[in-house]
């Protein structure tokens, strides 16, 4: 596979920049005024790094606001959503599988009944 490899999403876009069976390096792109879904994932960890912009971090109940140089680990099954203030460059690094996805809520429309 030649890297990286772009996922199109409704809120901007992410890059798998690396990828084995035991990590996944991805690049995300949250445009300015745009969401994620409010999601979680039951079976990995997550670990972020801003790399540009501002905006903030649903986890759970609680908002933390989110700039440049912000570290952030999420558990697995965390409920969490990102909102993109500004232009908002992400890096992250995970375990695989990528489809280990559950969307709570989404405002395009991509929840699965």
């Amino acid at each position: 596979m030649s890297y990286p490899k772009f996922i199109e999403k409704p809120w901007g876009h992410e890059e798998v920049l690396y990828e084995t069976s035991d990590f996944i390096v991805l690049r995300m792109f949250i445009k300015k005024g745009e969401e994620t879904s409010l999601h979680k994932h039951p079976n990995r960890d997550e670990y972020f790094i801003i790399v540009r912009g501002k905006g903030s971090l649903f986890l759970g109940k609680r908002k933390t606001p989110i700039k440049k140089g912000k570290m952030i680990h999420i558990r697995k099954g965390q409920e969490h959503l990102w909102t993109a203030d500004e232009d908002l460059e992400i890096i992250e690094v995970t375990t695989p599988p990528l489809n280990d996805l559950v969307r709570i809520e989404d405002k395009y429309g991509r929840i699965k009944r």
